[in-house]
């Protein structure tokens, strides 16, 4: 049985989530105690991750949590290399564990049903990957539906600047581990009150976070005169955490509702059966890239280097420097509505109906151009502010500079086209942040100060609902199957090879692997010979003879060169091809030989 829907809360800093989640482990276990249930709900911490896991990253989030009065037994550190709970039943009933911190990535399976509560506490800048973790999370203790309903769902506690990329990271993680968007919560509710936080809704995954601008996004993680005490008898804490568990209790009703109503997948108390593939063979870290990093650039300790993410690029990125050009044409004449796609939950636009339109311009007529261009600038604004890699001043002086070059006809239709003009702008935005991480990369890369290091290890099981093992030598007992005409062929012929050891078909989000970089590609196989060397093959339709196949090309070309002589990598088309690539009968003919 599963813990859903979950709760994703928000917050302006790593103090607050350390905060709300104390009190939250605290409110939670007074409800289990109401109910006469030795259930001892359990927070995860979420430390930030670093290259080489070290104890004493670990120590120093243990050590705060004490100085601030948790008890010592209350409190364990679980990773790949470090475990401390090594023979210990957190199911015992004498068993104090409540807290139990971690990282990212766990390489190994482990069994803890009364976690409730993930809290990350990676650097607010920085991508918050929690799916890794989000199984942990879903497992009912002892397979039991509560009275309570605020027992019965989860809780992600994070401090990101950007909700869209958390809640993604949050539906990975269910969808790993074995759900989609049908299989969990998707409802609109009312938000709360003071302290002005916004509530979101994204597939289930409900978001409350704090508006407060003028918060210090680098405020120091526990101030010296926190206690126990002063966190879990806070009135504004308390009430704050008391909302999210009423909002939670509502959500958990529905929720119940909806399933018993409408779904064939999941029972009244939301249990469902995944499949579990365990891994068959053992095999050794691949290779990523990584960044080199100056002392005390890492949360809690001083490290070499850590795993390259995308968003390392872009430190220095600023506008003021670049161009302005932006073809508006496809914007002119339309105004637009921006929407919640019910598919995949994202934002789209789409051009409104002729009412709404005439209405919106009599609205338009009652204010003079000076206004209408500045609240345009402001509205593009507020749309595109969320980008962490962009400075506010830099962005909005962009903006003005876009909007007085346009022609006085489009100034004065601005403002009735603002959505189509701000998807514009975003675009060419991202254009130009991907120039600009690419040349980042390359200069970086040939000077050193990105290498490559051997740092991705796969899940020892996966989960997803529809696995086979129709196919000979996969990686898994079982593999995900849903494969093109050409994947299918590709794969066929693969299996049919005498020197082929292993192969997996590589989903393309985490925890898979990625050629990290600029982008993140993610191969759609990993193929291992009996000589050990293996092989990263990425397939491409007849119609992808594109500048992104090339670029990915060039990518995955320069990532084998740095990665060794066992590592390969190969784009394969099937009629038509760029160059440095092959068609099917060419990439055959060469593994054989590898």
């Amino acid at each position: 049985m599963v813990k859903l829907p979950v709760i994703l809360c928000n917050f302006v800093n790593v103090a607050s989530v350390i905060d709300n989640a104390i009190v939250m482990q605290n409110r939670l276990e007074a409800i289990a105690k109401n109910e006469n249930s030795n259930l001892r709900p359990i927070v995860l911490f979420q430390a930030q991750s670093v290259a080489n896991e070290d104890a004493h990253t670990f120590e120093k989030l243990k050590n705060k949590l004490v100085n601030i009065g948790i008890e010592k037994e209350q409190i364990a550190i679980k990773t790949a290399k470090i475990n401390e709970l090594d023979k210990i039943d957190l199911l015992d009933k004498d068993c104090k564990i409540r807290y139990i911190i971690t990282i990212n990535a766990l390489k190994e399976g482990w069994d803890c049903p009364y976690a409730y509560i993930l809290a990350s506490i990676a650097n607010k800048n920085s991508t918050t990957d929690v799916e890794q973790l989000i199984g942990r999370v879903l497992r009912q203790p002892n397979a039991r539906k509560y009275t309570n309903q605020e027992l019965n769902v989860s809780y992600v506690l994070t401090c990101s600047n950007d909700f869209e990329k958390t809640a993604k990271s949050v539906i990975a993680g269910l969808n790993g581990a074995g759900f989609s968007k049908d299989d969990y919560r998707q409802n609109n509710f009312r938000e709360l009150d003071e302290p002005k936080p916004r509530v979101l809704e994204n597939n289930g995954i409900l978001e409350y976070t704090n508006d407060e601008n003028n918060s210090n996004e680098n405020s120091e993680f526990l101030s010296a005169d926190v206690s126990i005490d002063n966190i879990t008898k806070n009135i504004e804490l308390v009430n704050k955490v008391s909302k999210i568990l009423k909002n939670a209790k509502t959500q958990a009703n529905e929720y119940d509702k909806e399933i018993k109503e409408n779904s064939s997948n999941l029972d009244y108390f939301g249990d469902l059966e995944v499949k579990a593939s365990k891994i068959k063979f053992e095999v050794e870290k691949i290779p990523q890239f990584v960044k080199l990093l100056p002392s005390g650039s890492i949360l809690f300790e001083e490290v070499n280097s850590k795993v390259l993410e995308k968003e390392d690029l872009e430190k220095d990125f600023k506008l003021a420097d670049k161009d302005i050009q932006i073809n508006f044409d496809l914007a002119e004449g339309n105004i637009f509505g921006v929407y919640l796609s019910k598919d995949d939950n994202f934002p789209k636009y789409k051009k409104i109906t002729q009412i709404q339109r005439e209405y919106f311009k009599q609205y338009l007529k009652t204010t003079n151009d000076e206004t209408r261009i500045r609240q345009s600038i402001n509205l593009i604004f507020s749309k595109l502010r969320n980008d962490n890699a962009l400075n506010e001043n830099d962005l909005k002086n962009y903006i003005e500079r876009i909007v007085n070059n346009l022609s006085d006809e489009r100034k004065a239709k601005l403002l009735d086209e603002i959505d189509a003009y701000t998807l514009k702008i975003r675009n060419k935005i991202n254009e130009l942040k991907s120039e600009y991480r690419e040349k980042v990369f390359y200069d970086l890369l040939n000077k050193g100060n990105i290498k490559i290091e051997n740092t991705f290890s796969f899940e020892p099981i996966i989960q997803a609902y529809k696995l086979s093992s129709l196919r000979d030598k996969s990686l898994y007992e079982e593999e995900i199957d849903n494969l093109n005409s050409l994947e299918n062929r590709l794969l066929t012929e693969i299996v049919s090879l005498d020197n082929i050891k292993w192969w997996h078909r590589n989903k393309d989000m985490k925890p898979e692997f990625c050629i990290n970089a600029f982008i993140n590609h993610y191969p759609d196989f990993i193929i291992c010979t009996e000589n050990g060397n293996i092989i990263m093959l990425e397939t491409k339709g007849d119609d992808r003879t594109n500048d992104d196949s090339k670029t990915k090309l060039k990518l995955g070309s320069k990532w084998a060169d740095k990665a060794g002589d066992k590592y390969f990598y190969f784009m394969v088309f099937e009629n038509s091809k760029i160059e440095g690539s092959l068609l099917v009968d060419e990439f055959i003919d060469t593994i054989k030989e590898l």
